[in-house]
């Protein structure tokens, strides 16, 4: 399902042969690969060298390539990417670091290319939100529950990104949203 879920991201955000693909907090590589497999020029990125050596092992396409660098700070140009994307990563960050991410990701998207954000979230039936809130506190801690109890949408706006599409998955505990870098002047 998970898998399935990421080439559904990778087709929302409309990567195709020659896209400009960034993968923020890239982790092992999966979310990495499905851009790549969908003829993206991926670059994936994550803070933990650990991280990358596992996803440079799995690395299978030669238009993928992983740097160590932090999401609050890309080592990249204005406007480099036609697609960025945070996949299962937000919700381990605390809420400051959260926005600092999204409006970097921004930054370095083109006006009119897409922002891509995979994570979890809380089904709308409050009975299935509560068990699921239960079980993920088990191997979940810090800054899950604020993250899926949060406006995704406003922090998107906040960080300059207008939403486009918001689509449950799973049983509506994981969600993709997708978000545009408008073509207008950004806020400062």
């Amino acid at each position: 399902p998970i898998a399935r879920l990421r080439r559904e991201a990778a087709r929302r955000a409309g990567v195709g042969v020659g896209s400009k693909v960034l993968d923020v907090a890239t982790g092992t590589g999966a979310q990495a690969q499905e851009f790549a497999a969908a003829g993206g020029e991926v670059v994936g990125i994550d803070l933990s060298e650990s991280m990358l050596c596992v996803a440079r092992r799995k690395r299978q396409l030669p238009n993928l390539t992983f740097l160590r660098a932090d999401a609050t700070a890309l080592p990249f140009e204005d406007s480099r990417f036609d697609v960025a994307c945070v996949s299962f990563a937000l919700h381990e960050m605390p809420r400051s670091v959260q926005g600092a991410v999204l409006r970097e990701m921004a930054r370095v998207t083109r006006r009119g290319g897409t922002v891509v954000v995979v994570d979890y979230a809380l089904p709308r039936n409050a009975v299935a939100s509560a068990l699921v809130l239960r079980a993920v506190r088990l191997y979940e801690r810090d800054h899950y529950e604020d993250f899926v109890r949060s406006d995704l949408g406003a922090m998107l706006h906040e960080a300059g990104i207008e939403l486009r599409g918001d689509l449950r998955a799973l049983f509506g505990v994981a969600r993709v949203v997708t978000g545009v870098v408008p073509k207008d002047e950004r806020p400062a």
